[in-house]
Order: structure tokens, then sequence, then C-alpha cells
């Protein structure tokens, strides 16, 4: 059975997730998300896609991170050849 993503948007951004929850990421242009589950050791680049509803999503595979794990990242926009110039965290509960 699956669940409901996590969504984290600008307007909306959590801070916490469920462990085996899958994290969706928003965003209002077409964006590369750039993140890491250990830190910054390894780095993924996972780029959204056009729901046609005015959203881009990136759907990240967080279902198998556990309690006291954590996600950082932060985004590429391709459009205006532009790194967002923040990282972000969401922390596994």
């Amino acid at each position: 059975m699956l669940t409901d993503p996590f969504i984290w948007r600008s307007n909306n951004k959590v801070r916490t997730m469920l462990a085996t929850r899958q994290l969706r990421v928003e965003t209002l242009a077409k964006a590369v998300v750039h993140w890491s589950m250990d830190g910054w050791r390894t780095v993924r680049g996972t780029v959204t896609h056009d729901t046609t509803l005015g959203v881009h999503v990136a759907d990240l595979p967080t279902t198998r991170l556990r309690r006291g794990d954590r996600v950082d990242f932060t985004f590429y926009w391709p459009e205006v050849d532009r790194w967002e110039g923040t990282d972000f965290l969401v922390c596994v509960e």
C-alpha cells in the first residue's frame, strides 16, 4: 500500500518527515534538486518534472531512511543558470 509523500515547497518548508515515507519536492519552475542522504558525502541530482498544473516535482527515494537520518538538498535553476545559494534539511523522525 502506497502512502502520501511528505511535500516540501518554498511556502511549506517541512523540517521533519516520518520514516519510510517519500519526500516530494515541489517548485514553480524547472529545477535540478541536488541532494544527499549522507551529509553531502555523495550527491545525487534529480530533475523535476512538469505536472502541467504550474508545479514541477521531484520524488526523492527516501523510503528506506530511518529515524535520525536526514536529507540535505539545494536547487539548480537551469533556465536562469543559477544555484539557489541555500541548503535545506529534512530530518527523519
